[in-house]
């Protein structure tokens, strides 16, 4: 079920920041992004490059910064909205190794909107949305995982 045009406006599905290195010789990766924005799976609502320079130095930079730029990066120039912020850049610095170079994406995921809104049409509100740390998920399945825990 797809939301309606005029309820999605005015609605977001949950974000998420995804972080990591640029791939620059593989255009598999865009082309990965691509094919889920075109199946209105997410929609791309920033796209920023960060280049570490130094131990506690990070720099938000532009495409033609890049010295090599893949090819299927191109589909997604236009992307920069400037809502990620300098505290987001904060965050990725110690998974950078100087001169690095990150791509940062703040994604909607429009697959959930039209369940949202069967919620909100029934009279349900959202209550809570947040990001769940993969860490803490390892951390909990680890937990559960173990049959001795079970027999204390």
């Amino acid at each position: 079920m797809h939301a309606t045009e005029t309820w999605a406006q005015d609605h977001l599905g949950p974000l998420e920041v995804l972080a990591f290195t640029l791939p620059t010789d593989d255009d598999a990766p865009w082309a990965a992004l691509l094919a889920a924005v075109d199946a209105h799976a997410v929609r791309v609502l920033d796209l920023e490059l960060l280049v570490r320079h130094a131990e506690n130095e990070i720099e938000f930079i532009t495409v033609e910064d890049l010295d090599q730029v893949p090819a299927g990066f191109t589909a997604f120039e236009g992307a920069y909205s400037g809502l990620l912020d300098d505290d987001d850049a904060l965050a990725v610095l110690p998974h950078l190794a100087d001169g690095e170079v990150a791509v940062v994406l703040l994604v909607e995921h429009v697959g959930l909107l039209g369940t949202l809104e069967r919620f909100e049409a029934a009279g349900s509100r959202l209550l809570l949305e947040g990001i769940v740390v993969l860490e803490d998920l390892e951390e909990a399945l680890d937990t559960n995982d173990d049959p001795d825990d079970d027999k204390e």
